[in-house]
């Protein structure tokens, strides 16, 4: 519930978090893992909170995901102990990675070239876990699932010291994101999955046990067919976002963060409405509407126990840094009053996550963004 007079206190933007929503998307998500026997490594890149990792650790989970060397340092510095950084290694950031190993942190690493692997075989002070990347169709970074020769002269370089020890193969299929239906995001992953378990199967005679992991939110959400993986980690699923509810990967109602936005003007004339809220808190994130029309986000009303419904015909199609721009039917425009405090659902969550810097749960408790 909100507390009496807080949407009259709100001045400025601030991300609302609705615990219970959030709560509710964490459980679903164990709930899953559980049922389909995959662990769950959750992404913390989405929330970057101790506050809401806390919750993860309620819930008796112990092994966390970062996109950075730096948010590991934060997740450690709050007292998680294993740690993958899921993005291509910095070598420049090894002394770092020395550290952690010197505090008994189970650190997991991501590799994709063989050159990485004899540079930590020298400089690392004791043993990391490596998953190998794959790229089976996202082209963002990761070996090509095709390469086999590529991927058996990294999983043999690793084999040369004891220091980096062969882990398992990680893959992202971000290309869900960029999908129009529920059943290619299916068909994507069933793909991903063949491509990865083939490049297994390849290595086989190297003798060791290889751990499939498989990344994102819209696959690890829908998909129900798991064979073949032994991991999964996604990260947007604490809160979701309207990307996510466009692609029928959730409900409106499990959006667990909204931005609560001042109206500062009204514009008679163009029938628009002035808000507070910017590319500086919501990102040039966009999405386009049955009219192919770009917006940046959909307006809800802020209530007692939390927000409305999306309200038809209220979107940000326009944003500066500072300024949102929001057309409205002509109803909400005679309805909207300059000081009123209106609520913005967001295109990504993890991005408006980061500009924010701080969230306000609906009992007006404060959590901390890194």
């Amino acid at each position: 519930m909100l507390p009496s007079g807080m949407i009259e206190n709100i001045t400025r933007p601030t991300l609302l978090l609705d615990l219970k929503k959030m709560e509710s998307n964490i459980d679903s998500m164990i709930e899953k893992a559980d049922r389909l026997n995959v662990k769950l490594v959750p992404h913390f890149k989405t929330h970057q909170s101790k506050e809401v990792a806390q919750y993860f650790r309620k819930k008796g989970l112990r092994s966390i995901t970062v996109s950075s060397v730096l948010m590991a340092e934060y997740f450690v510095k709050h007292g998680w102990q294993d740690i993958t950084v899921a993005f291509p290694f910095n070598r420049l950031e090894v002394g770092v990675i020395n550290g952690f190993i010197s505090q008994g942190v189970n650190v997991k690493l991501l590799i994709t070239d063989v050159d990485t692997v004899s540079f930590l075989g020298k400089e690392l002070v004791g043993a990391v876990d490596l998953f190998i990347e794959l790229d089976a169709g996202y082209h963002r970074s990761g070996v090509n699932t095709n390469h086999i020769d590529e991927i058996r002269a990294i999983a043999s370089e690793m084999a040369k010291s004891d220091n980096t020890k062969f882990y398992g193969l990680y893959c992202h299929p971000g290309n869900t994101y960029h999908e129009d239906s529920i059943d290619r995001i299916k068909s994507l992953w069933r793909d991903a999955i063949e491509k990865v378990n083939e490049v297994r199967l390849n290595l086989t005679d190297l003798g060791k046990d290889v751990v499939i992991r498989m990344g994102d939110t819209p696959g690890c959400a829908v998909v129900e067919d798991m064979k073949g993986v032994d991991e999964i980690g996604p990260g947007n699923f604490v809160f979701y976002d309207l990307v996510m509810n466009y692609l029928n990967v959730c409900d409106e109602s499990n959006i667990a963060v909204a931005v609560a936005c001042p109206i500062v003007a009204k514009n008679d004339e163009r029938k628009e409405i002035v808000i507070h809220g910017g590319a500086v808190h919501f990102s040039k994130d966009h999405l386009f509407d049955e009219s192919e029309q770009k917006f940046f986000g959909e307006m809800v009303i802020l209530q007692e126990d939390g927000w409305s419904n999306i309200v038809p015909g209220a979107k940000l199609v326009s944003i500066s840094q500072e300024h949102g721009i929001l057309s409205v039917s002509d109803r909400l425009f005679d309805t909207l009053k300059v000081g009123d405090v209106i609520g913005i659902l967001p295109i990504h969550s993890c991005l408006t996550a980061n500009l924010m810097n701080e969230y306000v749960t609906l009992s007006g408790q404060k959590f901390e963004h890194m």
